[in-house]
């Protein structure tokens, strides 16, 4: 009697389309996952993009020299202890060399500093020339005397997040402007662009 040599192939080829379904099924998954990824990131920096933020300038004193750089991420936290936080998308080039300080100065901004602004929102501006209006701390950190306050502060906490570095720093002390605040011009930075603000409601 021949032997059916089809007889073994049946439960194979099941378990085969079983396979090929499965993996169908996870491609189909894992390609609505990758896509509602990117859409809730592409949703979130939108939802930021157009929500007003505060502008600061932080710089510090390092051994490589003074160092500074835009901030649009500084909140208070507590009063006390005085702390507040922010964030850096790196720690290399002068985040890093703020990261690394022993102390450093949250100026908060105002609509006149736009173009202070601007020059250490980008690589290679010009930064720390006189006639922006530095002057030195006596701790050494560099300061911008027209700046409606100056908070001193060291980190108490470094936390990575994705890929950023969030920091809690512990306010010492402050260091007020030669202008009434009252009667400044706040700046915000909003869809990637420096706004005036003033108009109370």
């Amino acid at each position: 009697m021949s032997q059916n040599t089809g007889h073994g192939t049946g439960p194979s080829t099941s378990q085969d389309a079983d396979s090929a379904t499965t993996a169908e099924v996870s491609e189909v998954l894992a390609g609505a996952a990758a896509s509602h990824a990117a859409d809730l990131a592409t949703n979130f920096k939108n939802a930021f993009r157009y929500h007003p933020a505060g502008v600061a300038l932080i710089t510090a004193s390092t051994p490589e020299g003074p160092v500074g750089l835009t901030a649009s991420s500084v909140a208070s936290v507590a009063v006390d202890p005085a702390a507040l936080v922010f964030s850096v998308t790196r720690t290399t080039g002068s985040a890093g060399l703020i990261l690394a300080a022993d102390s450093f100065l949250v100026h908060l901004l105002d609509a006149e500093h736009a173009p202070i602004a601007q020059q250490f929102a980008v690589s290679g501006g010009e930064r720390f020339t006189e006639a922006q209006g530095w002057a030195t701390l006596a701790t050494g950190e560099p300061h911008l005397a027209s700046a409606r306050s100056a908070l001193r502060a060291r980190t108490l906490r470094q936390i990575p997040v994705g890929d950023s570095m969030l920091v809690v720093a512990e306010v010492l002390e402050i260091h007020t402007g030669p202008e009434d605040p009252a009667a400044s011009v706040p700046m915000a930075y909003r869809d990637r662009a420096f706004t005036r603000l003033g108009e109370r409601l």
